[in-house]
């Protein structure tokens, strides 16, 4: 399978914080090499591909959205930089992965958290 880490417009990913897991991290936090912060969800599947979505947020904004006071719906929906990137992972192994940019508030409520869903994690803000 392809690496999900590794999404040409983003880079080299590293996984900060997992969220939740279904045989792999299915909604997660990542930062790149030059220490750009991404909040990802497995979004969408069907046979020949698993497709993701990756927003851009500030450490501030995370830190909001860990503590639930933002909800997962908004954080995608509603993102800081207004723009989503679709990652659409192949099943097949020498397919490429295809990634399109989304207006957040075009994507399609099926792709999405449901609204209200929050994250309600108590340890200590997350300072980069």
């Amino acid at each position: 399978m392809v690496n999900i880490l590794n999404i040409p417009e983003l880079g080299e990913l590293e996984i900060v914080e997992i969220y939740e897991y279904y045989d792999q991290p299915v909604l997660y936090s990542c930062k790149n090499a030059s220490g750009h912060h991404y909040l990802v969800v497995a979004a969408a599947e069907d046979d020949q591909f698993l497709t993701w979505l990756c927003v851009a947020v500030s450490t501030e904004r995370l830190n909001l959205i860990r503590y639930g006071k933002i909800d997962l719906h908004d954080a995608f929906a509603d993102s800081e930089n207004r723009y989503a990137i679709q990652v659409r992972v192949p099943y097949k192994e020498d397919a490429p992965i295809q990634t399109d940019s989304v207006q957040s508030d075009r994507i399609p409520e099926d792709m999405l958290p449901l609204p209200g869903e929050c994250l309600d994690i108590e340890i200590e803000t997350l300072q980069w």
